[in-house]
């Protein structure tokens, strides 16, 4: 049984698991296996991997995992493939957000920081037309219509399109405040895509993201360029091409932070 002492639970992966029953394992990786249960999509992510909202973190027996695993969460805990992961005493990570108008004040520094990212996929052919579009529609203020394009668009695990509209969506929220979830919970309801992209969508409105996000976030508000440039880095390290993709939505968001005064019609 691992130590409750050496596990980690995302905020969104504490909700998931508020509900009870039998879930499925949905893929395995080196470091990280994907989980449907009750409450919805989770990940069991090695020590190595950086802390997110859906993420339980920690000495998860990946190796022991297979899709006929059995999987089951009760009260107390999570039981993978024969091991019970005491999830319920564990500690819960929640990424912190700098004061909105301390963001706003060190927007030149964040901007400067992010354009020297590595290169997204979606500025690539075949998806770069569609991205074209996605960049239009949010220069018009249109942020739905370009959810609609991004939402699916690209390759990856979770697609490229998901990914900056993520970047996007948190970097709203982070300019906005909290009164701007619901309108942008709603703009993450427009993207058509998978399971695991809507839900990381949800978190990324309502300000969630990996770790190194949060700490890019932070180091910029604080002024302290050096380190803004290393938590860029390590977002770039993320994923074949996520963390590329992450930052590129980023950048479009904290360039342009006008939030819909309505949700859309759904």
């Amino acid at each position: 049984m691992a130590s409750a002492s050496r596990l980690q639970v995302g905020v969104g992966a504490r909700e998931v698991l508020r509900l009870p029953g039998p879930g499925a394992v949905v893929a395995v990786y080196r470091q990280a296996a994907y989980l449907r249960l009750p409450g919805g999509i989770v990940a069991l992510v090695a020590p190595e991997v950086p802390p997110g909202p859906l993420w339980i973190r920690g000495d998860v027996f990946l190796q022991d995992l297979g899709p006929d695993a059995t999987v089951t969460v009760d009260g107390d805990g999570l039981d993978v493939a024969g091991h019970r992961l005491p999830v319920a005493d564990a500690e819960t990570w929640q990424g912190p957000l700098p004061r909105p108008s301390r963001l706003r004040a060190a927007l030149p520094l964040a901007l400067d920081v992010v354009a020297g990212a590595p290169r997204s996929a979606l500025l690539a052919d075949p998806w770069r037309a569609a991205f074209d579009r996605a960049e239009a529609a949010m220069g018009r203020g249109d942020l739905l219509s370009a959810a609609a394009v991004l939402g699916g668009l690209g390759p990856g695990l979770t697609p490229a399109g998901d990914d900056a509209l993520a970047g996007i969506l948190f970097a709203r929220r982070a300019l906005a405040g909290r009164d701007a979830e619901p309108r942008l919970l709603a703009v993450a309801g427009v993207a058509v895509t998978t399971d695991l992209s809507a839900a990381l969508l949800g978190w990324a409105a309502r300000g969630q993201a990996i770790e190194p996000v949060h700490a890019l976030l932070a180091a910029v508000a604080a002024g302290d360029r050096i380190a803004a440039l290393t938590a860029t880095d390590r977002i770039a390290s993320f994923g074949s091409s996520s963390g590329a993709d992450l930052l590129l939505g980023l950048g479009l968001g904290l360039a342009t932070d006008e939030v819909p005064e309505r949700p859309p019609s759904l």
